[in-house]
């Protein structure tokens, strides 16, 4: 068997896997932001002492980790024009892994809200701080820094996961790279090249993350 590329001397299929690319970033990093601020959230719905909060909170958890995301994206996809809200399938990828991504973001967080010392809340009352100062100033930083490294793991799946948007015909990477075989039929060229790409844009996020990591990390 020999290796053929000539294909990416089409500047049309070059085009596409740059368009792959872009879609690929903007729905990533979207999904990352409001992902991590739902993740935020429920996590401290999960902490909250009002039992209707803490009971919301879980099931939301419960379903959306127990539910196939392909589902779930099919769910919103076809589900949302129903309820007469309309879309189009880059908006809808982003909702439906936002909220997808909010569930295991939600248990990562609680895990780092749970490792800060009760000392900590005790110490900030005794300087006059309110419970939401308190949050807000002294835990949220200190348990986000805690959960820094799952959450880059996190964010990894995540970037990995939205391979998963050309189901309803969004052209990321992988939609990209299924359009460009369905006309070249050079799966074995074209699927190399898609690994690559993921490997790229995974391995410059895990580099950047482990830089972030050592100015933030903090002993409890």
């Amino acid at each position: 068997m020999h290796l053929n590329f000539r294909f990416l001397s089409n500047p049309i299929f070059i085009g596409l896997l740059k368009q792959g690319v872009k879609n690929t970033l903007i729905i990533a990093s979207l999904c990352i932001i409001f992902g991590f601020l739902l993740g935020i959230i429920f996590a401290l719905m999960r902490r909250s002492k009002i039992k209707a909060l803490r009971i919301v909170s879980t099931v939301w958890v419960d379903f959306l980790r127990n539910t196939p995301f392909l589902v779930q994206l099919f769910f919103f996809y076809y589900g949302l024009p129903q309820l007469g809200i309309q879309t189009n399938p880059l908006v809808t990828s982003v909702i439906a892994l936002s909220i997808n991504s909010s569930a295991v973001n939600c248990e990562v967080i609680r895990s780092g809200l749970m490792a800060v010392k009760k000392s900590y809340y005790e110490c900030a009352e005794a300087l006059g701080f309110s419970y939401v100062q308190t949050l807000r100033y002294f835990v949220l930083p200190i348990s986000l820094r805690v959960a820094f490294k799952p959450l880059v793991n996190n964010f990894i799946n995540l970037i990995l996961t939205t391979s998963v948007c050309f189901s309803i015909t969004v052209v990321e990477l992988m939609g990209a790279c299924k359009v460009i075989n369905g006309r070249v039929d050079r799966p074995f060229e074209i699927y190399i090249l898609l690994l690559i790409a993921y490997c790229i844009i995974t391995f410059v996020l895990s580099f950047v993350s482990k830089i972030i990591d050592k100015r933030i990390a903090v002993e409890l």
